[in-house]
């Protein structure tokens, strides 16, 4: 009943060194699709660009650090802290896993985005766009009890609170319009959209009621009163080594951003403040798709040999009957639907700051998760400033960040022309020490190089950025 105890937040890296760029184009409206509009240029190509991280609270390798791929190639044994020693002597091909206690959940979350090839177009007070994306997310948050050392120290006794693990792979085939209201030469208003058609390839949500157990054998729990729910596509299932992953799409749907932005244009400093709502939208998965509700209705003793051998991820539809057996009876009992959707991490996102054309950029940005229903993927809370200098040829960006509230991490950015790379974490890639966690994000972008970015050149909206004596800070 453990695997039934895990829950969620995604999107390890939020790229802001990318996204707040002020030739970041296309790429600024997955932050807020309204920051289109403040785009100079003409046009703007994205060819590639990809966000991808891994971080976790439960465990950590000690000594180790980010990127070392060769050291990583030769690692001979991987030990667990608590099975050495005092006087084992460790090699140099050898990792230490440790774990850390807490009394809050424990959370882990692995995320890969891409985005292709894709444009903004500014057409005067009109902008519009094409994206294609792919995404990958899991997540689970767990309660503190399944924390090695005090699962441990309470002999396998565990209060499961209300959990659950989402993982999804999907694509977007996105369309961005964006519109400039001015109210004036050095004032204006700035509305987006971006909607997106959803293919899904993967799907899978886990959650489950506040129940307990505690393990009185090897293989065996004591479990209380519960319930469970598992839905899950197979459809791809059934790959072994021998035979090529054909991924097929099983579900679709329809994904909404929106935001709004009001931008301040002075004569030395333009001041922005921004408020968008993203991933609103589901995938419902129609083939091939399974739903199981699990209910334990009295106390039980649950064995576990017949759920700890898996010959790969065929074997879940077969795991899921065995359990609506011993639950109910009947292998088919627990099987209520045979299609399910899964959310997208909807969220709210709160931005501001202060640029030059030509120097420096401060920003903040907090985002925050809106949970709508239990089987969604959920963003994780983040609040974040972020400092840069840049002109045409180069830029470099500076976020801090504080993620979920609890981890203060530090990241740097550096564009080179239309290459950016950068990290939203800093210390894995730098140091030596207790790594749970990694991040990067890289784009190429192609745009016109611009004549002039001095003051006084044009906004998005054609209008001149004259200001009138006063700067941003003084309005």
């Amino acid at each position: 009943m453990a695997a039934f105890t895990v829950s969620v937040s995604s999107q390890g890296q939020e790229a802001l060194g990318l996204r707040l760029q002020q030739f970041s184009g296309i790429n600024s409206t997955l932050l807020n699709p309204a920051l289109g509009g403040m785009y100079a240029k003409k046009w703007d190509i994205n060819l590639i660009e990809t966000v991808n991280s891994i971080s976790n609270n439960y465990g950590f390798l000690e000594n180790s650090k980010a990127g070392e791929v060769n050291r990583y190639r030769s690692i001979q044994n991987l030990y667990s802290r608590p099975d050495l020693t005092n006087d084992q002597t460790l090699g140099p091909n050898d990792l230490v896993l440790d774990y850390n206690t807490r009394n809050t959940s424990f959370y882990a979350d692995v995320s890969a985005n891409i985005l292709g090839p894709s444009f903004l177009l500014r057409l005067g007070q009109h902008g519009i766009g094409l994206t294609t994306r792919a995404r990958v997310e899991t997540e689970t948050i767990f309660p503190p009890d399944l924390g090695y050392y005090t699962y441990n120290a309470n002999r396998g006794s565990v209060n499961m609170t209300p959990s659950h693990i989402s993982s999804m792979a999907w694509r977007e085939w996105g369309l961005h319009y964006d519109y400039t209201l001015s109210s004036a030469d050095d004032r204006r208003l700035l509305l987006g959209v971006n909607l997106r058609y959803l293919q899904g390839y993967e799907g899978l949500s886990i959650f489950n009621e506040q129940f307990s157990y505690r393990q009185i054998r090897t293989d065996s729990f004591e479990v209380s009163p519960g319930a469970a729910t598992l839905m899950f596509t197979s459809g791809n299932l059934g790959v072994d080594e021998n035979t090529p992953y054909e991924p097929k799409i099983q579900g679709t749907g329809l994904g909404l951003d929106l935001g709004v932005v009001y931008e301040y244009l002075g004569e030395r400093w333009n001041c922005n403040l921004g408020f968008a709502l993203n991933d609103v939208g589901n995938i419902r998965f129609r083939n091939s798709g399974q739903m199981h509700q699990f209910r334990n209705n009295a106390t039980l003793i649950f064995d576990t040999n017949p759920y700890t051998t898996w010959s790969g991820a065929s074997d879940l539809p077969l795991k899921a009957s065995l359990l609506s057996d011993l639950l109910s009876g009947n292998p088919q009992a627990s099987l209520v639907d045979s299609s399910f959707s899964i959310g997208l991490p909807t969220h709210l996102v709160f931005h501001g700051g202060l640029s030059q054309e030509v120097g420096w950029r401060m920003y903040f940005v907090v985002q925050q998760s809106l949970p709508l229903k239990a089987n969604q993927l959920h963003k994780a809370s983040t609040a974040a400033v972020v400092g840069g200098w840049e002109n045409n040829w180069v830029g470099a960006y500076m976020p801090i960040s504080l993620y979920r509230w609890q981890r203060l991490r530090v990241g740097a950015a550096l564009r080179l022309a239309f290459l950016t790379i950068g990290t939203d974490n800093l210390g894995p890639w730098m140091t030596r020490g207790n790594l749970s966690e990694a991040g990067f994000y890289a784009a190429v972008k192609i745009s016109p190089w611009p004549k002039n970015m001095s003051k006084g050149g044009k906004g998005g909206n054609g209008k001149k950025k004259g200001g009138r004596g006063m700067d941003c800070y003084d309005f």
